[in-house]
This record gives structure tokens, C-alpha cells and sequence, in this order.
């Protein structure tokens, strides 16, 4: 087997539930699952990870679906959301049916390599571009009958476009393994891009950079946060010791988890998660 799975938590949820939906997060190292019923009750939490190398990760993708097929086809529907790094965000007045490929070969090269997917976001105002390998997008867009596909940019700047958002200005982060998202607002829409990063100085400086730029305070200016950080790790430590107004992201509403749910994960690792569930509901 060429995959492992590092988590796997079955949430009290009705019996003989029928009307269920699976979100499935795709990431650089695996997958994370989300199972929940149309009401929003949360159903499965899980975590998978690929061997490691891009034939390896084929491997992998290929013995999960050979191996799950019959039951993701118990899901009512199953939606897949993409961290695909190769992604640009266009806004809707640039944007043309001829031209996506050109603007992910303008930032990335390889104009003809993989398979282009666009969303197109809820106000339509912008387009978020981003290309699969062919292998992955076959094999996942044949897994199930009724499945849906978009990029992560995508949903978390719907989940974000639902908020209120302070005048004086605000920085929203999501963390996670090598990537981050940061989105400021500061009498509307400044800076929305995903990054990769190597180190908790590559994040530290990204984010006071954007302050700056922005003309905001690291001190006094908001920075609301969610994903796969610890409030104990070195990246949080070195984000704390520049910011002073740091906070953690509450879930959405429709959707709630505990620590005595998840033994022993945080909640907040799973908020983007939610938030992408939220958006595909």
C-alpha cells in the first residue's frame, strides 16, 4: 500500500444516514476527508498521506480510489477542493475563455502540461485559474458520479467575502504544510495569493511586508488566522513575537467540533476545511 492513514474519527451522526456528502481536500502530501449531512452534521474526520515523489503520489492516488471506490459511491456527492499550487487568481474583466492557459503559462510555464480547471466565484468578479496533473484529475473526476471540483483559493475567498471586515484594515491567514493563503482588506480587497514557504521567517516576512505595504500597524492591526499551526510550534512563536494583535479564527456557524470530539487534534486545524464545505453546501 502506498498510502497511510494518520487520522480516522467516525463523529455521532443519525443512523442510516442517506443524504450525506463527502468534501475531499487534496493536498501536497495526501488527502484530508470531511464527511457531513445536509443539515451540516459532521459524520467522518480523516487524514491520509502519500508516499513521497511524483510517482509515488500516482501510486497512491491509484491504490486509494481502487481501494475506495464502493464507498465513496455511498456519498451522495463528493467534492473535491485543490491546494494546486500552480493557481492564479484573474478578475473577471481580464478574463477570457482563450485565455487561461496563457496567464498559468505567463506565472508557471509548461502551457500545455496538465489539465486547466477555472471557478468562477460566487459575485463574479474573478476567476481562479489552476492546473492538475492529468493523472490526478482523471482519476479523481471518474471516482464518483455526481463530484464537483474546485481550487481552495476559491471557496476560502467566498467564506471570507460573508464577513465584516474592520475599516482600519485586516489580514486573514491560512497555514498549512509548505503553503499559506493571506487575504487583506483594508477598505476593500488588497492582497489575495497562496505562497509556498520553507521556514516561520518566509511566513513572518510575507506578513509584515503586507502590513507595510498596506500602510497597517503589526502591533494594533488584526491578523486572524486558521489551519495546521500550533500554538506551540516555531512558526506561531515567530508570528507572535512580530504581531500583537494575532487571533485564531472561529469555525463557521453551521458547523462545530471540540477537543473531546477529535482526541487529542485541535478543532482549528480543520476550519479550513469546514470552510470549504461550507462553500460546496
Amino acid at each position: 500500500m502506498s498510502y497511510t492513514t494518520n487520522y480516522s474519527i467516525e463523529l455521532e451522526g443519525p443512523e442510516a444516514v442517506t443524504d450525506k456528502r463527502l468534501l475531499v481536500q487534496q493536498t501536497e502530501a495526501g488527502f484530508r476527508l470531511f464527511g457531513y449531512t445536509a443539515n451540516h452534521q459532521p459524520l467522518l474526520l480523516e487524514v491520509i498521506q502519500f508516499d513521497e515523489g511524483a510517482e509515488a503520489m500516482d501510486a497512491a492516488l491509484a491504490d486509494w480510489i481502487a481501494e475506495k471506490k464502493d464507498w465513496l459511491r455511498q456519498w451522495q456527492q463528493v467534492d473535491f477542493i485543490y491546494q494546486s499550487p500552480q493557481a492564479v487568481l484573474i478578475p473577471a474583466a481580464l478574463y477570457g475563455n482563450d485565455n487561461g492557459k496563457e496567464w498559468l503559462d505567463c506565472q508557471f510555464g509548461d502551457l500545455f502540461k496538465g489539465t486547466t480547471l477555472t471557478d468562477l466565484h460566487a459575485d463574479a468578479s474573478h476567476y481562479t485559474v489552476f492546473r492538475l496533473s492529468a493523472t490526478v484529475y482523471s482519476a479523481l473526476a471518474g471516482a464518483h458520479p455526481n463530484s464537483t471540483h474546485r481550487h481552495q483559493l476559491t471557496c476560502w475567498m467566498q467564506q471570507l467575502n460573508q464577513l465584516q471586515h474592520p475599516e482600519s484594515g485586516i489580514l486573514y491567514l491560512v497555514i498549512d504544510q509548505h503553503i499559506i493563503y493571506a487575504a487583506l482588506h483594508h477598505g476593500g480587497w488588497k492582497f489575495f495569493q497562496q505562497f509556498e514557504y520553507h521556514s516561520p521567517d518566509d511566513v513572518s516576512y510575507l506578513v509584515l511586508s503586507l502590513l507595510q505595504q498596506a500602510g497597517l500597524s503589526a502591533e494594533t492591526t488584526p491578523v486572524i488566522w486558521s489551519g495546521w499551526m500550533d500554538s506551540s510550534s516555531a512558526l506561531y512563536l515567530d508570528l507572535y513575537k512580530y504581531l500583537g494583535n494575532l487571533k485564531l479564527d472561529v469555525q463557521p456557524e453551521t458547523f462545530q467540533l471540540n477537543e473531546r470530539q477529535l482526541q487529542g487534534m485541535q478543532p482549528h486545524f480543520f476550519t479550513p476545511l469546514i470552510q470549504a464545505a461550507v462553500c460546496v453546501s
